[in-house]
């Protein structure tokens, strides 16, 4: 089974996610804080997918998806926020994008295309 790092604060949309990725196979990992995601990003747990929320309450998810890019290269990184993003996207690593709100359904769909990829 394939495992994502959910780093999303609020409970409800983790919740939600999280049943409907288990629903596709897919296990997540939740992470209610950047703290935690870090925690989990240099740890040893196979990822095969990584979903982060930009809006964390102890530090911003771009600091995250720092840290996914340092420790975890191969993995594919998506972004999700509310707000308009002017992040750069790190050279040769695409960060794919979801604007909140997004659809459940569109965005765990997503994450069984790309964790289905050998090359994601």
């Amino acid at each position: 089974m394939s495992s994502v790092l959910l780093a999303e604060d609020e409970f409800l949309i983790r919740a939600v996610l999280v049943d409907a990725l288990g629903a596709l196979g897919i296990a997540c990992i939740e992470a209610p804080t950047g703290q935690a995601a870090l925690d989990v990003l240099v740890g040893g747990e196979p990822l095969s997918a990584i979903i982060v929320d930009i809006g964390l309450p102890d530090m911003s998810g771009e600091k995250v998806i720092e840290a996914a890019c340092l420790h975890r290269p191969e993995t594919p990184v998506i972004r999700c926020s509310g707000a308009a993003s002017d992040a750069i996207d790190p050279p040769g690593r695409p960060i794919h994008v979801f604007p909140k709100p997004y659809n459940v359904d569109d965005l765990s769909k997503f994450v069984a295309s790309l964790v289905a990829r050998p090359d994601a």
